[in-house]
């Protein structure tokens, strides 16, 4: 796959299937290897009309997805989920898939005290984690947090996720 056709399905996913939960306009940040268009990286911050936000990152190498993140954050709270690949597998300390879960350290500071260290930012264990794709963490996002929405079922249709 070409890079910018990636970012095109990106794109699709929030200005046609999630549109109604997207907050603005996303503008993709492009970057592509001048020689080979099947070389980049594809990233965003996304805000959601709940205030949350998505950020989003694909490094493609060779037309294939080498790298992700792609991570929710709930401003109110602090907290977070973050399913990850670094393209690096670390045995069990750091899975080629994995998940981070906690809350940011800019977070509530009642909540601060009440939870250890390691959840804090990324100080707490990498989850294991099957491989991502992009349309399975918008639809869990979309009926985790978003399952009241008059749209919700039409989002999951929209994703092939039902």
């Amino acid at each position: 796959m070409k890079v910018r056709d990636r970012a095109a399905e990106i794109k699709g996913i929030f200005y046609t299937y999630c549109k109604d939960i997207v907050d603005g306009s996303p503008s993709f940040d492009i970057t592509e290897s001048k020689r080979r268009k099947d070389y980049g990286a594809i990233s965003e911050e996304i805000g959601l009309i709940d205030g949350s936000l998505i950020n989003f990152f694909e490094r493609i190498s060779g037309g294939d997805i080498e790298e992700y993140s792609y991570e929710y954050v709930r401003p109110d709270t602090g907290f977070f989920f973050h399913y990850q690949n670094e393209g690096i597998e670390n045995g069990i300390r750091k899975p080629l898939y994995h998940l981070h879960v906690g809350i940011k350290k800019d977070a509530d500071k009642n909540l601060l005290g009440l939870l250890p260290d390691e959840l804090l930012e990324h100080g707490g264990p990498h989850y294991k984690a099957p491989e991502m794709n992009f349309s399975e963490f918008m639809g869990m996002i979309i009926v985790n947090f978003f399952e009241d929405h008059r749209y919700c079922e039409k989002m999951l249709r929209s994703l092939r996720l039902t």
